[in-house]
């Protein structure tokens, strides 16, 4: 943590009680909410919410070397602590502080796909001393977390911001001040929670709308192939001026960041992609899976600009460049086989672009194709399932190879329906438990395996089988 947060400020920052010698002017090294990633001498901050208690878990914090206790009540043992009325408060409180202590830029990502991805690609074309969201920390506790990591020597913040709802994104601006934004799309995630897309414009506009407010607004990194965000853009900061690199995955664009070509290995599913910068040539290949990166990078390299940062260093940090987790990783399996990771997450948007990658990988290898349900699409679930259905039959014919398609989940009944070509093998399971020996029972060797699914079908549970290929 900063050296400047010392025991002393965190108990008057979250208006606590101290017990047995916790209100020092020591620093606290750093603030940790889970046990099993505890390092000795942290301070431990019981989260207590409706389906879980930290303050079961203290002893063990203190087993593992838990300097002091932040809690709700008094915890057992004699560990100082701080005694406050609301853990989860607490936490917002110690990030908002820390927040207003660092002076290095913040910058904001959201966006209905793509925005970890982009997150984790602009962190590193930032360079070392960067701190950027950790796997999804996108929300208001997950985004006060990230805060806490802030060093001395940080120079560079990222921020991942998430919604489920209207005004969350705004609370998220309001409370950690991002400078600089970008909206990477917006799509159709959430539609059924906010009532269409009309709705998800609203939720991630707040992003520009908090920009055009704040006096500290460093930038925007604009795309401008996406109407809904160049319209939100515009609604945000009319009459207003503000620093933009615009940026575009259109060759006859003149964005300030064009792509001019993308190709993908079929062989490693791979990207190679050629972009102007602001007139300049840049090219790298990104050892990520999917064509819908080609955009997320983009994005990076325009927010790197707004940063400041030099096309050389660009150029030598895109060698570092790996995929978020789950999201896009290129995987070598047992007996030839290859994974294509895309567990984490999925929405019709990202879903079919996903798939329109695939139908490039290698035409001699069979794919085993595993889909699960897309939740969060309230009314317009059975509509979006059987859009992406029958585009996939489309694909599948014109590839013209054998294809094993799995469905996970009872939403995936609607779209595995309209795969009826003899080349297409369906398979349709309530839940990954059921679906795992099913899986592991219809490879074969050299098998290109996918997944893609929402984060609530739990895909990534099949990883471990397929690396093993026991059964369980």
């Amino acid at each position: 943590m900063l050296s400047q947060v010392t025991y002393r400020k965190v108990t008057a920052w979250c208006n606590g009680t101290p017990h047995h010698g916790f209100d020092t002017n020591s620093p606290v090294p750093a603030i940790n909410s889970d046990t099993r990633t505890l390092k000795p001498g942290e301070v431990f901050l019981a989260l207590k919410g409706n389906s879980f208690d930290g303050n079961a878990f203290v002893e063990e914090a203190t087993k593992r070397g838990a300097a002091a206790v932040i809690a709700q009540g008094k915890p057992k043992g004699n560990v100082p602590y701080l005694e406050v009325s609301d853990s989860l408060q607490s936490l917002i409180a110690i990030a908002r502080e820390m927040r207003a202590l660092f002076h290095g830029p913040v910058v904001g990502i959201t966006g209905s796909a793509g925005k970890s991805s982009s997150k984790e690609m602009v962190a590193t074309l930032l360079g070392p001393n960067t701190v950027a969201s950790p796997a999804s920390f996108n929300n208001l506790l997950g985004v006060s977390k990230t805060i806490c990591l802030l060093q001395d020597d940080t120079q560079n913040l990222v921020l991942e911001m998430g919604m489920n709802a209207f005004g969350e994104i705004a609370e998220l601006c309001r409370s950690f001040g991002p400078e600089i934004g970008a909206i990477t799309n917006i799509g159709d995630a959430h539609m059924g929670k906010l009532g269409g897309r009309e709705g998800i414009y609203r939720a991630k506009k707040e992003l520009f709308d908090f920009l055009a407010s704040s006096q500290r607004a460093r930038g925007v990194a604009l795309n401008t192939d996406d109407p809904l965000v160049l319209k939100a853009f515009d609604e945000a900061f009319t009459g207003q001026t503000i620093s933009t690199i615009t940026y575009s995955t259109h060759a006859q664009s003149q964005a300030d960041v064009t792509v001019l070509k993308s190709q993908f290995d079929p062989k490693t599913a791979f990207l190679t992609v050629e972009v102007r910068v602001e007139g300049q040539p840049l090219s790298c290949t990104i050892p990520i899976f999917g064509t819908h990166h080609v955009q997320n990078f983009a994005a990076s390299v325009a927010l790197a600009r707004l940063n400041h940062v030099t096309l050389n260093d660009i150029q030598s940090r895109a060698k570092n460049l790996r995929p978020a987790s789950h999201r896009g990783e290129v995987i070598a399996l047992p007996e030839g086989r290859t994974l294509i990771d895309e567990s984490y997450n999925s929405n019709p948007t990202a879903l079919l672009s996903s798939l329109e990658s695939l139908m490039r990988v290698d035409s001699g290898r069979r794919l085993v194709i595993v889909i699960g349900e897309m939740r969060e699409l309230g009314d317009f679930t059975n509509e979006e399932h059987v859009r992406v259905g029958k585009k996939l039959a489309e694909w599948l014919i014109r590839r013209g190879r054998p294809v094993v398609v799995l469905g996970v989940g009872p939403a995936t009944e609607k779209l595995v329906a309209h795969l009826t070509s003899p080349l297409v093998a369906t398979r349709c399971k309530m839940d990954v438990e059921r679906a795992t020996p099913t899986l592991l029972g219809l490879l074969q060797p050299q098998d290109v395996v996918f997944l893609k699914g929402s984060r609530g079908v739990k895909l990534d549970r099949l990883i471990p089988h397929l690396a093993s290929g026991e059964i369980p």
